[in-house]
């Protein structure tokens, strides 16, 4: 992500990670945040959750309308981060995407203190 998220997200929202580094199959689209899966096989994802001092928020990873995992973060006394990974059979045309589990406390964060992002690969 650029930037910090608005505070207070609500369940089921969506995040978008609007910073795409590499994106060879054009399979992630930053304007809605959902990865539509190119070629059916064995994908790999991983997540980082950021979140300042006072904030919390449990999301998840959901592959094809289906939660797959998910991770919690919780800045009581500090920053906290959270990171996610998880390998998965998929089908070409499944979507997966990051999504609030429930309604978060506080932002989201990604700046240079702590980036929040969203990464997948095939493996085979």
């Amino acid at each position: 992500m650029k930037t910090n998220t608005q505070a207070n997200l609500p369940t089921y929202h969506i995040l978008r990670f609007d910073y795409v580094v590499v994106n060879r199959s054009e399979g992630y689209r930053k304007d809605d945040g959902v990865f539509t899966v190119p070629r059916s096989g064995v994908y790999v994802f991983a997540w980082t959750i950021a979140i300042p001092t006072s904030g919390w928020v449990s999301v998840e990873i959901v592959v094809d309308g289906r939660v797959a995992d998910s991770s919690y973060a919780h800045g009581s006394d500090d920053w906290d981060l959270s990171t996610g990974i998880v390998v998965v059979q998929t089908t070409s045309g499944d979507h997966v995407f990051i999504g609030m589990h429930q309604n978060g406390s506080g932002v989201i964060n990604s700046d240079p203190r702590g980036r929040s992002s969203f990464n997948g690969w095939l493996l085979f």
